[in-house]
């Protein structure tokens, strides 16, 4: 029984000292090395742009166009109102007031994709 309980200890640190072996020696060989070639270096950030005319008309229609747009959607819209107070829409919607409907939605569309750029 003696011998079965050093045996145990025998082993136990055995098994201790090169658990702990194996961890100094990893810790030693520093961090793996990769299989893949290093990536391409990043691209040259664009220059800015040197056409600075071309880019103040573009913004320029831009706004142009939405101040367009949004107008066109403002007269939808009281028209839309116009037409719902005078109508009774409880039981029957036009035609006209769903396609003013779509129009400003549309419009609100345009609107977003030109302020977004």
């Amino acid at each position: 029984m003696a011998m079965c309980s050093s045996r145990r200890v025998f082993i136990g640190a055995s098994l201790w000292f090169a658990a702990s072996a194996a961890a100094v020696w990893a810790a030693q060989q520093g961090p793996p090395q990769s299989q893949f070639p290093p990536p391409f270096p990043p691209p040259e950030p664009p220059e800015p742009s040197r056409n600075q005319k071309r880019d103040r008309a573009i913004l320029k229609a831009n706004r142009e166009a939405i101040v367009k747009d949004v107008t066109r959607m403002s007269e939808l819209v009281d028209a839309l109102q116009k037409q719902l107070k005078e109508n009774d829409t409880a039981s029957i919607l036009s035609v006209d007031l769903i396609r003013k409907s779509e129009e400003i939605e549309k419009l609100a569309k345009q609107v977003r994709d030109l302020v977004r750029g």
